[in-house]
């Protein structure tokens, strides 16, 4: 950040009068105009993989994975990337899927029952530990604390680094099934997110033209409703108090992102647009509309605290109207819930042809302040 990016955003902090306040945030490359790679940068694939030997389990074959992550954070536990691939013995005819997980338990073995859930319905399947979750959370570090950071200099990059494991470990995957050519014409690989991995999946999916569908479990868009209709917004409420966003500058904010949300549709690249604020590419309402020609599936709860409804309806818009089904629980697919979860990512996945798409009707995100 020069001189005159740190006076202007000390003077932000001093008056609250240009809006919210990016500590940390290099003031010239949030505001040329972005390129391709100037955010969300994917240089790929790792030059080197770690693979382990393989562990049976039943009839399923378990490879674990790791690498080093393309986008480091510096941190060096989170910047090896853990991923444990499951494939059923014999054919598996179904597409190959990466599976992102949430915030939920604290170990990655936690998240397995789904992963191989979906591998014995012959969907080969690669659960990848997202940053600062799990096995890569830094010691003494609230876990996933940077995702909910309102400081673009920590959630920007937690977003993009978490993009960039993705993209690699997709890499891996269909490095690892072109080995199987008797698998050849099923549809492409897709990716799978669950609460924040269902954000990432969004954001990742519009980035990267191999995936070719995407299931959303527990997802959403737009950060202003889903902090400020659900129960993130004690937490992120400090954060703003503290850095004097008032509710003014959030009004504001909001019509210049109804602007920029409705250039961002019309551009062949979602990254084409200058974001004026750093939380435009943190939403994966700002990335939506890019996947409006492949196979969606979104799948939410009636009676969640977490991702509230205007967020699900938000993001269900800004897709073109996707299949949306409905759980009648709350923030957690598992437990009585995940025979339902399962059979209907199941049946979404075996009735897509390959190359299938569909034409959604336009959409009708609204910029009004929730």
């Amino acid at each position: 950040m020069d001189e005159n990016d740190r006076r202007a955003t000390s003077e932000t902090a001093e008056t609250g009068a240009t809006g919210p306040v990016d500590n940390g945030v290099d003031g010239a490359r949030f505001r040329r105009h972005l390129d391709h790679t100037a955010h969300y940068p994917y240089p790929g694939p790792p030059q080197e993989y770690e693979i382990f030997p393989p562990k049976w389990r039943g009839r399923l074959r378990m490879t674990e994975v790791r690498f080093a992550s393309l986008h480091p954070s510096g941190h060096p536990e989170n910047d090896t990337v853990r991923a444990r691939f499951f494939r059923r013995a014999g054919p598996s005819p179904g597409q190959p899927l990466v599976f992102l997980h949430g915030f939920g338990p604290r170990w990655l073995w936690c998240w397995e029952s789904f992963a191989t859930s979906l591998a014995a319905r012959g969907f080969p399947t690669m659960l990848v530990c997202l940053p600062f979750l799990c096995e890569r959370a830094i010691t003494g570090v609230h876990r996933g604390a940077a995702y909910s950071s309102a400081d673009a200099a920590i959630s920007l990059p937690a977003y993009e680094q978490a993009a960039s494991d993705t993209r690699a470990a997709l890499d891996w995957l269909l490095l690892e099934e072109a080995k199987r050519p008797a698998d050849a014409g099923r549809p492409g690989p897709a990716l799978l997110g669950i609460s924040l991995g269902a954000l990432v999946a969004v954001i990742t999916a519009s980035l990267e033209p191999r995936v070719e569908s995407v299931v959303s479990v527990l997802g959403g868009a737009d950060l202003d409703a889903i902090v400020f209709k659900g129960i993130l917004r004690t937490v992120v409420q400090e954060q703003l108090d503290r850095a004097r966003v008032e509710p003014r500058h959030r009004r504001e904010a909001r019509r210049i992102y109804g602007e920029y949300l409705r250039e961002v549709r019309r551009a062949p690249h979602p990254l084409d647009v200058p974001a004026p604020y750093h939380y435009f590419l943190l939403d994966p309402l700002t990335f939506a509309s890019h996947l409006k020609t492949r196979p969606v599936l979104m799948i939410n709860a009636r009676f969640d605290p977490i991702m509230p409804r205007l967020a699900t309806e938000q993001l269900w818009l800004e897709l073109g109207k996707p299949p949306l089904r409905w759980l009648w629980g709350t923030h957690w697919p598992g437990g009585p819930w995940k025979p339902y979860v399962m059979r209907t990512i199941t049946q979404f996945l075996r009735g897509l042809p390959p190359g299938a798409t569909r034409t959604p009707a336009d959409s009708e995100a609204s910029p009004e302040l929730p």
